[in-house]
């Protein structure tokens, strides 16, 4: 085998093996009490975009925000602008992946004054069809 297709093949395998965020993820945010959020990423090299689907004042009803970031192999950060919002609100997402696959970090609320909260991930398992 040549070295260069020995080279190819390594690089392939070590890509296919590297961390990636891709996917949709239940995440509880602390704020008093857990608040479950739906945070879905696609991973493309380094760069991540994604939505969040933050809950609002209104009941039931949940505002969805585009977020753009990176991702280096242990920490993410993401953010994305509130559109519609009274002030202008930013969401930023920061957290390390564990070594169970779960993430972990801060969502920072900015905003006239920035509110940083706890969170937690776990990825959604997808089904296999039967």
């Amino acid at each position: 085998m040549s070295k260069m297709l020995m080279a190819a093949l390594v690089a392939m395998a070590l890509a296919e093996s590297a961390p990636n965020v891709t996917g949709t993820w239940n995440m509880g945010v602390q704020g008093g009490h857990v608040i479950p959020v739906a945070l879905v990423l696609k991973q493309d090299g380094n760069v991540v975009t994604g939505t969040i689907a933050m809950p609002t004042q209104h009941v039931g009803e949940r505002k969805e925000i585009e977020l753009k970031g990176e991702f280096d192999g242990v920490t993410l950060k993401i953010s994305g602008d509130v559109d519609g919002a009274v002030e202008k609100t930013t969401i930023e997402v920061e957290g390390k992946l564990q070594e169970d696959g779960s993430m972990e970090g801060t969502l920072a609320m900015i905003a006239k004054e920035t509110r940083r909260v706890p969170w937690t991930a776990e990825r959604l398992k997808e089904r296999k069809p039967q």
